[in-house]
């Protein structure tokens, strides 16, 4: 079980902007900071872009981290082509931290896709993104548990939207959240909403009902969407990405079926992942076990994509919650689904997040997924 994170030394709140990136076509990304009990700091960074014009947030060392210098990226970036509609990049970045403070991460670049229907800019516009983590000095910590992927960008028109930042808080940290716009982004899209103490996201399908394509050619690039998740200790992660809006007659999303399962350490849990689809491109596809987040686990999980059966051994893992994430596509759309096990040695028990490792860095970036969904018409 993982100790409560002791107070924060003092420190002086630093920042730094990131040094100019070539160009590309962003769509959104978000950087989680950790810290280990030695300073080094991690970044994990997942960015989105337009699929034919791929980038990286760290293109010629674009993350600062202010007041030390600029971060060095560790192993290759990871790209994700299954979206018709973007490429998500994964990539991992460190630097040393000198001593105890609250310590801004900063990058920004050109360029921006055009077209968005809530931003006036031009493709030649610049982005920037921010994250900050407090460090104590002594103690490692990882303030904001967060997957990029466990929001579901497809809006279907004339429907209410309801999903989730999927976000929790380090041991002995709260989270609020707050949609405070990019600094380039004019509004937020009609209608949307983030309850600030959840971290629900919500628009009703009297506003849906009025979303518009982007109107420079750029597929699922309608309405971007911006705010911050913030950590009681003064650790923060800005978020930025896209809505797609669609309609009912088109081809749309699959969605994966979520579900929680309290288990007993020792116990194997078997559970088969299920999917709705509308079926217009035909047999949906599912990608192998591509994250699973929790403790390091004793035995490994494993997940057939053929089945969809996932089963792991418990025996000798620690007690605490694990998710593991799959995948389904139909071609050209995708659904992340999760399964959340709560591993105990007390029936009934819910416990305490587990200390993080990540199993299959792939699509799932470093985080936990709360649930996110496509309502149905109404």
């Amino acid at each position: 079980m993982n100790k409560k994170y002791s107070a924060i030394a003092a420190g002086v709140m630093m920042a730094v902007a990131g040094t100019a990136a070539e160009a590309s076509h962003f769509r959104g990304a978000a950087m989680l900071p950790s810290v280990n009990a030695n300073g080094l700091l991690t970044v994990t960074a997942t960015s989105f872009w337009r699929p034919t014009s791929v980038s990286d947030i760290d293109e010629s060392g674009a993350i600062g981290v202010g007041g030390v210098g600029s971060m060095t990226q560790v192993g290759p970036q990871v790209n994700n082509t299954s979206d018709s509609r973007f490429t998500q990049v994964t990539s991992v970045h460190t630097r040393q931290l000198p001593g105890a403070g609250t310590y801004t991460i900063s990058a920004s670049s050109c360029c921006r896709v055009q077209g968005i229907r809530n931003f006036s800019g031009g493709s030649s516009t610049s982005w920037t993104m921010n994250s900050s983590i407090a460090w104590n000095g002594s103690t490692a910590s990882t303030p904001i548990l967060f997957n990029f992927t466990s929001i579901q960008p497809e809006v279907v028109r004339g429907a209410n939207y309801t999903g989730n930042l999927g976000a929790i808080a380090g041991p002995g940290l709260t989270l609020t959240y707050d949609q405070n716009l990019n600094p380039v982004i004019n509004s937020q899209p009609p209608g949307f909403t983030i309850n600030p103490a959840t971290g629900g996201l919500s628009i009703p399908a009297a506003s849906t009902a009025t979303y518009l394509d982007n109107n420079g050619g750029n597929a699922g690039a309608d309405y971007s969407f911006s705010g911050n998740i913030n950590a009681s200790d003064g650790s923060k992660v800005e978020f930025e990405w896209l809505f797609d809006a669609v309609n009912t007659a088109g081809n749309t999303a699959p969605t994966v079926t979520d579900a929680i399962i309290n288990a007993l350490v020792g116990a194997t849990v078997n559970h088969t992942f299920t999917a709705t689809d509308d079926g217009l491109l035909g047999p949906l596809t599912w990608t192998g076990l591509i994250g699973f987040l929790g403790a390091a686990p004793a035995i490994l999980p494993t997940f057939n994509p053929l089945t969809q059966a996932f089963t792991w051994n418990t025996t000798g893992s620690a007690v605490g919650s694990y998710i593991a994430l799959v995948q389904a596509s139909d071609g050209a759309l995708t659904d992340i689904g999760q399964l959340t096990i709560n591993l105990t040695t007390q029936p009934g028990r819910v416990p305490e997040p587990a200390t993080l490792s990540l199993l299959g860095l792939g699509l799932a970036g470093l985080g936990w997924m709360g649930r996110r969904k496509k309502s149905a018409n109404g």
